[in-house]
C-alpha cells in the first residue's frame, strides 16, 4: 500500500499534467493551411493503420536493412548524400553536402518525407533531377528516387588513355539514366532505341512499379514501402503491374528480355576478362585503358550489371548498348596490345 501511494504521488501529477496540457506541436508552413491544429495528428498516427503497413513494409526492405548505411560519415564524401539521412537532406537542399555531421543515421521515413513541418505525407521533392551528363530526369515521384538511383559518372567523360580502378564507373544504382535512355556509351556508326519505363504508373516511373498494389496475399514483402518486387521465399511478384500494358507477361521475364540480356552481359564479360579490362570478379582492372571505345564498353557492362533489372528498365536501350560493344570489342579485342592496359603507380 505504501508503493501505491508513492507511485500516485509522483506519478499522477505528471499524467494530470500531459493529460491537462496535450501535445502543443504546432505545423507550419502546410500547403494548406498555416497552422496544423492537434487533432490533425489522428490523420497519420490514428487506428486506421496506414503507418503501420508502411512501417511493415519498410522493414522489408533493402535500404531498411542497414548494409547501405554510411557511418563512417566522411567529410566531402559523395557517399554521404545517399547513404545516410543528413547528408541527403543536404543534398536535397543545397546540392552538396558537408559531413562529418555530429551524428548520422540510417535513411527511414523523414528521409522521403517531412510530415511535422509540412503537415502532410508528400515527399521532400519530386522536382526534376539533372543526370551526370546533364540530361533531365523528370517522371513524377520518381524524381526523388534519382536522386540517388543514378550513374554518378558521365559518359562525356570517357576519353582516350583514361585511368580506371576497381570502384571506377557508374556505380551500384545507375537506374535513373536506363529508364531515361541515357548516359550510356554510344558507338559511332550504331544507331540507338530507348523504350524506358519512366512513364508508367501514371508518370511516376520506380514508384510505379515497385510501390505497385501486389494483388495478392504476401503480408508486407512486396509491394508498397518495400519497394521489393518479388518475394524469394514464397515466390510472389509484381507482375501484375507489367500486366497493364503487357497482357500475357507471366514474369519479368517477358518476350525473353531477361534472358537476353544475361547472355548478352555473360559474353560482354567474357571479352573482357579475356582483354584483360575486368578481373575474375568483373570488376575493373586497376590500370590505364588507352582506346576509349575499349573504355566505354567496360562502361556499358557495368552501367548495365549494376542495374539489376537485366533489361525492364529499357529493353531495346540495354540491348543496343550491349550488341554494339559486343562487336566492338569482337573485332578489337584480338588487336588490343599489351601495352594499352598500362598499371597505374597511383589512383
Amino acid at each position: 500500500m505504501r508503493l501505491i501511494k508513492l507511485l500516485l504521488g509522483t506519478l499522477l501529477p505528471v499524467v494530470i499534467l500531459f493529460w491537462t496540457a496535450g501535445c502543443e506541436r504546432e505545423v507550419v508552413n502546410s500547403p494548406e493551411d498555416d497552422q496544423i491544429s492537434n487533432s490533425s495528428c489522428f490523420t497519420c498516427h490514428g487506428e486506421e493503420g496506414y503507418l503501420l503497413s508502411a512501417k511493415g513494409e519498410w522493414e522489408n526492405s533493402i535500404h531498411a536493412s542497414g548494409n547501405n548505411v554510411d557511418y563512417t560519415n566522411r567529410g566531402g564524401s559523395d557517399c554521404t548524400q545517399c547513404h545516410n539521412h543528413q547528408g541527403f537532406l543536404e543534398f536535397v537542399a543545397t546540392g552538396s553536402v558537408s559531413a562529418p555531421y555530429d551524428q548520422v543515421s540510417s535513411i527511414h521515413c523523414f528521409t522521403c518525407h517531412a510530415p511535422h513541418t509540412r503537415g502532410d505525407l508528400t515527399l521532400r521533392t519530386d522536382a526534376a533531377f539533372t543526370l551526370a551528363n546533364g540530361e533531365i530526369f523528370d517522371y513524377g515521384s520518381g524524381n526523388l528516387c534519382a536522386n540517388c538511383h543514378h550513374s554518378r559518372y558521365s559518359v562525356d567523360d570517357i576519353v582516350d588513355g583514361i585511368g580506371v580502378s576497381p570502384y571506377w564507373g557508374p556505380h551500384h544504382g545507375p537506374q535513373g539514366d536506363l529508364i531515361a535512355g541515357t548516359n550510356g556509351y554510344e558507338f559511332d556508326a550504331y544507331e540507338y532505341e530507348s523504350t524506358g519505363h519512366g512513364n508508367i504508373g501514371g508518370g511516376n516511373s520506380c514508384v510505379g512499379c515497385h510501390m505497385g498494389n501486389p494483388r495478392t496475399h504476401v503480408g508486407y514483402k512486396i509491394g508498397g514501402h518495400s519497394f521489393n518486387m518479388v518475394d524469394e521465399e514464397s515466390g510472389a511478384t509484381l507482375v501484375g503491374v507489367c500486366q497493364e500494358c503487357h497482357l500475357s507477361a507471366e514474369d519479368f521475364d517477358y518476350e525473353g528480355i531477361q534472358t537476353e540480356i544475361h547472355g548478352l552481359l555473360e559474353e560482354l564479360e567474357t571479352l573482357l576478362f579475356n582483354a584483360g579490362i575486368i578481373d575474375g570478379t568483373a570488376h575493373p582492372v586497376r590500370g590505364t585503358i588507352d582506346d576509349k571505345d575499349v573504355a566505354g564498353a567496360l562502361f556499358n557492362f557495368l552501367l548495365i550489371e549494376e542495374d539489376r533489372s537485366f533489361g525492364v528498365h529499357n529493353p531495346e536501350y540495354m540491348v543496343d548498348l550491349l550488341e554494339s560493344s559486343i562487336s566492338f570489342m569482337e573485332s578489337t579485342v584480338g588487336k588490343i596490345a599489351l601495352d594499352d592496359i598500362r598499371p597505374l603507380t597511383a589512383h
